[in-house]
């Protein structure tokens, strides 16, 4: 098993997500959407590109990886929607993210470093679009 987390430990070292997004999710786990540091717009785009490969890693780890794109997903579109004026569709977007986030994803203990570091970064951006303001 340690082998294995090794191995998977590598492979997010060696495959990360595109630099643009990762700097984009990053400034956005640590600062409220649309904040001045964290655009909107590439957030969405960011997110929305996801893909199942980029949640392999964690997956590997033992973690929901299916659910994590599903609420990373869902909160593109909630950003999105939010943009557009389109609130109401915005909030059912979150709310969607929100609850499979907290029902299906979780950090299990002793996953490697990097693999930690990488699903806190997501944890960050589902805390800004928790507090993100909707209106509707």
């Amino acid at each position: 098993m340690a082998l294995r987390l090794a191995y998977v430990a590598a492979a997010l070292m060696a495959t990360p997500a595109p630099a643009a997004d990762l700097e984009v999710f990053k400034a956005c786990s640590v600062a409220p959407i649309g904040s001045e540091t964290c655009d909107p717009d590439a957030l969405a785009e960011g997110l929305g590109l996801l893909s199942a490969g980029d949640m392999r890693v964690f997956r590997d780890a033992g973690m929901e990886s299916f659910a994590m794109l599903t609420a990373l997903r869902y909160a593109a579109s909630a950003i999105y929607f939010e943009a557009e004026g389109d609130g109401c569709y915005a909030e059912e977007e979150r709310t969607a993210a929100v609850e499979i986030w907290s029902i299906w994803v979780q950090v299990p203990e002793g996953v490697p470093a990097a693999i930690k570091e990488r699903y806190d970064v997501y944890a960050g951006v589902m805390d800004a679009v928790v507090n993100m303001e909707v209106g509707c």
